[in-house]
Protein backbone atom coordinates (compact mmCIF):
# COMPACT_ATOMS: atom_id res chain seq x y z
CA UNK A 1 0.00 0.00 0.00
CA UNK A 2 1.21 3.37 -1.01
CA UNK A 3 2.48 5.64 1.72
CA UNK A 4 3.75 9.13 2.36
CA UNK A 5 4.88 10.75 5.93
CA UNK A 6 1.56 12.50 7.36
CA UNK A 7 2.53 16.24 7.66
CA UNK A 8 1.94 18.15 10.95
CA UNK A 9 -2.25 18.83 9.98
CA UNK A 10 -3.29 15.59 8.73
CA UNK A 11 -1.75 13.73 12.04
CA UNK A 12 -3.66 16.55 13.76
CA UNK A 13 -6.65 15.39 12.03
CA UNK A 14 -6.16 11.79 12.33
CA UNK A 15 -4.89 12.29 16.25
CA UNK A 16 -8.15 14.20 17.58
CA UNK A 17 -10.63 11.90 15.40
CA UNK A 18 -9.16 8.86 16.94
CA UNK A 19 -9.66 10.75 20.31
CA UNK A 20 -13.09 12.09 19.97
CA UNK A 21 -14.55 9.39 17.72
CA UNK A 22 -12.47 6.27 18.15
CA UNK A 23 -10.66 4.33 14.98
CA UNK A 24 -14.84 4.67 12.89
CA UNK A 25 -15.71 8.16 11.72
CA UNK A 26 -18.25 9.64 8.95
CA UNK A 27 -17.61 12.13 6.62
CA UNK A 28 -19.45 14.49 8.39
CA UNK A 29 -17.26 14.65 11.82
CA UNK A 30 -14.21 14.42 9.21
CA UNK A 31 -15.17 17.82 7.95
CA UNK A 32 -16.59 19.27 11.56
CA UNK A 33 -12.46 17.97 13.02
CA UNK A 34 -11.37 19.83 10.65
CA UNK A 35 -12.67 23.39 10.28
CA UNK A 36 -9.81 24.79 12.41
CA UNK A 37 -7.71 23.54 9.93
CA UNK A 38 -8.90 23.94 6.53
CA UNK A 39 -12.08 24.85 4.41
CA UNK A 40 -14.54 22.21 3.11
CA UNK A 41 -13.14 22.23 -0.30
CA UNK A 42 -9.22 21.97 1.12
CA UNK A 43 -10.20 19.00 3.40
CA UNK A 44 -12.48 17.14 0.57
CA UNK A 45 -9.23 17.02 -1.24
CA UNK A 46 -7.17 16.06 2.51
CA UNK A 47 -9.45 12.80 2.68
CA UNK A 48 -9.16 12.15 -1.10
CA UNK A 49 -5.03 12.09 -0.41
CA UNK A 50 -5.57 10.55 2.39
CA UNK A 51 -7.41 7.92 1.01
CA UNK A 52 -5.17 7.28 -1.64
CA UNK A 53 -2.06 6.98 0.74
CA UNK A 54 -3.91 4.14 3.35
CA UNK A 55 -4.13 6.73 6.41
CA UNK A 56 -8.20 6.72 5.74
CA UNK A 57 -9.59 3.24 4.52
CA UNK A 58 -13.36 3.41 2.98
CA UNK A 59 -15.48 1.01 4.34
CA UNK A 60 -18.12 2.41 2.59
CA UNK A 61 -19.50 5.66 1.20
CA UNK A 62 -19.80 8.71 4.34
CA UNK A 63 -17.99 5.66 6.31
CA UNK A 64 -14.05 5.57 6.93
CA UNK A 65 -11.56 3.47 9.10
CA UNK A 66 -8.70 5.48 9.80
CA UNK A 67 -5.74 3.01 9.72
CA UNK A 68 -2.99 2.14 11.95
CA UNK A 69 -0.74 4.65 12.53
CA UNK A 70 1.72 2.77 14.32
CA UNK A 71 1.59 0.22 11.67
CA UNK A 72 1.56 2.62 8.71
CA UNK A 73 -1.73 1.80 7.15
CA UNK A 74 -2.78 -1.48 8.16
CA UNK A 75 -6.54 -1.87 9.34
CA UNK A 76 -6.48 -2.61 13.00
CA UNK A 77 -10.00 -3.17 13.14
CA UNK A 78 -11.93 -7.22 13.40
CA UNK A 79 -12.90 -8.47 10.66
CA UNK A 80 -15.91 -9.00 12.49
CA UNK A 81 -16.44 -5.45 13.33
CA UNK A 82 -15.83 -4.36 9.53
CA UNK A 83 -18.77 -6.86 8.54
CA UNK A 84 -20.73 -5.21 10.52
CA UNK A 85 -20.21 -1.83 9.47
CA UNK A 86 -20.88 -2.43 6.16
CA UNK A 87 -24.29 -3.98 6.89
CA UNK A 88 -25.88 -3.07 10.04
CA UNK A 89 -28.63 -5.23 9.71
CA UNK A 90 -26.35 -8.49 9.17
CA UNK A 91 -24.63 -11.04 11.39
CA UNK A 92 -21.70 -13.18 10.67
CA UNK A 93 -22.44 -16.74 10.20
CA UNK A 94 -20.60 -19.48 8.49
CA UNK A 95 -16.80 -20.60 9.42
CA UNK A 96 -16.40 -16.83 10.50
CA UNK A 97 -18.25 -17.43 13.27
CA UNK A 98 -17.07 -20.62 13.88
CA UNK A 99 -13.91 -19.70 14.26
CA UNK A 100 -15.41 -16.75 16.82
CA UNK A 101 -16.34 -19.72 18.87
CA UNK A 102 -12.88 -21.86 18.47
CA UNK A 103 -14.60 -24.16 16.41
CA UNK A 104 -12.71 -23.43 13.12
CA UNK A 105 -9.04 -23.06 13.01
CA UNK A 106 -7.86 -22.72 9.50
CA UNK A 107 -6.27 -19.22 8.23
CA UNK A 108 -9.38 -17.63 5.94
CA UNK A 109 -9.39 -14.34 4.13
CA UNK A 110 -13.16 -14.14 3.75
CA UNK A 111 -15.98 -12.95 5.88
CA UNK A 112 -19.27 -14.56 5.50
CA UNK A 113 -22.38 -12.42 7.00
CA UNK A 114 -26.39 -13.22 6.89
CA UNK A 115 -28.04 -10.23 6.39
CA UNK A 116 -31.89 -8.88 5.63
CA UNK A 117 -30.52 -6.60 2.80
CA UNK A 118 -29.02 -7.19 -0.69
CA UNK A 119 -25.02 -6.29 -0.62
CA UNK A 120 -22.29 -6.31 -2.54
CA UNK A 121 -19.17 -8.31 -2.17
CA UNK A 122 -16.14 -5.96 -0.91
CA UNK A 123 -12.72 -6.55 -0.79
CA UNK A 124 -11.01 -4.26 2.08
CA UNK A 125 -7.09 -4.74 2.79
CA UNK A 126 -6.70 -8.95 2.27
CA UNK A 127 -10.28 -9.67 3.37
CA UNK A 128 -12.90 -10.30 1.30
CA UNK A 129 -16.65 -9.84 3.37
CA UNK A 130 -19.65 -11.25 1.58
CA UNK A 131 -23.13 -10.93 2.45
CA UNK A 132 -26.44 -13.81 2.23
CA UNK A 133 -29.48 -12.17 1.89
CA UNK A 134 -32.15 -14.36 3.34
CA UNK A 135 -35.78 -14.05 4.41
CA UNK A 136 -36.46 -12.58 8.20
CA UNK A 137 -37.94 -15.53 9.00
CA UNK A 138 -34.14 -16.97 8.78
CA UNK A 139 -33.01 -14.11 10.59
CA UNK A 140 -32.02 -15.46 13.86
CA UNK A 141 -29.78 -16.95 15.87
CA UNK A 142 -27.58 -14.22 16.88
CA UNK A 143 -26.02 -12.90 19.85
CA UNK A 144 -24.23 -9.73 20.70
CA UNK A 145 -20.45 -9.59 21.41
CA UNK A 146 -17.47 -7.28 22.46
CA UNK A 147 -14.81 -6.81 19.48
CA UNK A 148 -12.48 -4.06 19.88
CA UNK A 149 -15.04 -2.03 21.91
CA UNK A 150 -17.78 -2.77 19.46
CA UNK A 151 -20.83 -4.17 19.33
CA UNK A 152 -21.08 -7.29 16.87
CA UNK A 153 -23.96 -9.23 15.54
CA UNK A 154 -22.42 -12.87 16.06
CA UNK A 155 -24.60 -16.01 15.31
CA UNK A 156 -24.06 -18.96 18.21
CA UNK A 157 -22.22 -21.62 17.35
CA UNK A 158 -25.78 -23.88 16.45
CA UNK A 159 -26.86 -21.36 14.02
CA UNK A 160 -23.94 -20.97 11.95
CA UNK A 161 -23.80 -24.95 11.48
CA UNK A 162 -27.28 -24.41 10.47
CA UNK A 163 -26.81 -21.73 8.02
CA UNK A 164 -24.03 -23.94 6.59
CA UNK A 165 -26.43 -26.46 5.64
CA UNK A 166 -29.42 -24.20 4.57
CA UNK A 167 -27.57 -21.10 2.31
CA UNK A 168 -24.31 -22.80 1.31
CA UNK A 169 -25.00 -26.53 0.85
CA UNK A 170 -22.23 -28.61 -0.82
CA UNK A 171 -20.49 -32.00 0.15
CA UNK A 172 -17.96 -29.73 1.75
CA UNK A 173 -20.25 -28.08 4.01
CA UNK A 174 -21.65 -31.29 5.00
CA UNK A 175 -18.69 -32.53 5.55
CA UNK A 176 -17.23 -29.84 7.81
CA UNK A 177 -20.79 -29.77 10.30
CA UNK A 178 -20.32 -33.37 10.29
CA UNK A 179 -17.17 -33.40 11.88
CA UNK A 180 -17.85 -30.17 13.93
CA UNK A 181 -21.11 -32.03 15.37
CA UNK A 182 -18.59 -34.98 16.45
CA UNK A 183 -16.12 -33.15 17.59
CA UNK A 184 -18.51 -30.98 20.32
CA UNK A 185 -21.56 -32.28 20.56
CA UNK A 186 -20.75 -32.10 24.21
CA UNK A 187 -20.61 -28.44 24.19
CA UNK A 188 -23.27 -27.32 21.21
CA UNK A 189 -26.87 -26.95 23.11
CA UNK A 190 -28.79 -29.50 20.75
CA UNK A 191 -31.90 -28.59 22.33
CA UNK A 192 -31.22 -24.67 20.83
CA UNK A 193 -30.06 -26.46 17.35
CA UNK A 194 -33.29 -28.30 17.28
CA UNK A 195 -35.56 -25.35 18.09
CA UNK A 196 -33.97 -23.82 15.35
CA UNK A 197 -34.31 -26.30 12.82
CA UNK A 198 -38.17 -26.13 13.52
CA UNK A 199 -37.74 -22.46 11.63
CA UNK A 200 -36.17 -23.60 9.10
CA UNK A 201 -36.65 -25.37 5.81
CA UNK A 202 -38.04 -28.86 5.72
CA UNK A 203 -34.87 -29.91 3.39
CA UNK A 204 -32.92 -28.31 6.27
CA UNK A 205 -33.72 -30.20 8.98
CA UNK A 206 -34.09 -33.57 7.22
CA UNK A 207 -31.09 -32.87 6.50
CA UNK A 208 -29.70 -32.61 10.15
CA UNK A 209 -32.00 -35.38 11.23
CA UNK A 210 -29.88 -37.79 9.13
CA UNK A 211 -26.69 -36.36 10.26
CA UNK A 212 -27.66 -36.91 13.85
CA UNK A 213 -28.65 -40.91 13.41
CA UNK A 214 -25.11 -41.13 11.21
CA UNK A 215 -23.41 -39.65 14.43
CA UNK A 216 -25.59 -41.58 17.21
CA UNK A 217 -27.02 -38.50 18.14
CA UNK A 218 -30.77 -38.52 19.69
CA UNK A 219 -33.06 -37.22 17.04
CA UNK A 220 -36.38 -37.91 18.90
CA UNK A 221 -37.22 -34.08 19.17
CA UNK A 222 -36.36 -33.17 15.72
CA UNK A 223 -38.36 -36.20 14.66
CA UNK A 224 -41.29 -34.83 16.13
CA UNK A 225 -41.28 -31.39 15.05
CA UNK A 226 -41.08 -32.19 11.72
CA UNK A 227 -43.54 -32.75 9.25
CA UNK A 228 -41.76 -35.34 6.51
CA UNK A 229 -43.56 -34.31 3.44
CA UNK A 230 -42.73 -35.06 0.63
CA UNK A 231 -38.82 -36.84 -0.45
CA UNK A 232 -36.09 -34.45 -0.73
CA UNK A 233 -32.25 -35.00 -1.98
CA UNK A 234 -29.69 -33.75 0.42
CA UNK A 235 -27.47 -33.03 -2.99
CA UNK A 236 -28.13 -32.69 -6.44
CA UNK A 237 -27.36 -36.46 -7.91
CA UNK A 238 -27.64 -38.61 -4.56
CA UNK A 239 -28.75 -41.46 -5.01
CA UNK A 240 -28.83 -43.61 -1.43
CA UNK A 241 -32.25 -43.31 0.19
CA UNK A 242 -32.61 -43.15 3.72
CA UNK A 243 -36.44 -44.15 4.50
CA UNK A 244 -36.88 -42.73 7.92
CA UNK A 245 -35.63 -39.24 6.73
CA UNK A 246 -37.23 -39.78 2.95
CA UNK A 247 -34.15 -38.36 2.10
CA UNK A 248 -31.88 -39.27 -1.02
CA UNK A 249 -27.92 -39.03 0.00
CA UNK A 250 -24.68 -39.88 -1.21
CA UNK A 251 -23.14 -43.11 -0.04
CA UNK A 252 -20.08 -41.16 1.10
CA UNK A 253 -21.52 -40.40 4.33
CA UNK A 254 -21.95 -43.72 5.21
CA UNK A 255 -18.40 -43.96 6.16
CA UNK A 256 -19.23 -41.78 9.26
CA UNK A 257 -21.32 -44.41 11.22
CA UNK A 258 -18.25 -45.76 12.45
CA UNK A 259 -17.94 -42.52 14.80
CA UNK A 260 -21.10 -43.63 16.91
Amino acid sequence: MKQTILNTNQSTLLEDLIVKYGQIVTSDQIYNQAEGLWNQQRTKKEIVKLTRNGWLIRVKRGLYAISDLSNRGFLSLSPYVVANLLVKDSYVSFESALSYHSMFDQLTQKTISISQVRYKTVQLQSIEYSFVTVLDKWFFGWEEVSIDNKTVRMATAEKALIDMIQFHKSKYTVDLVIEKLSLYRDSLDLQKMTEYLGKMSLITAKTFGFLFDLLGIDSSDLKTQVKLKGTHCMLAGDTKFNAKWRIYYDAYFDKYQAIK
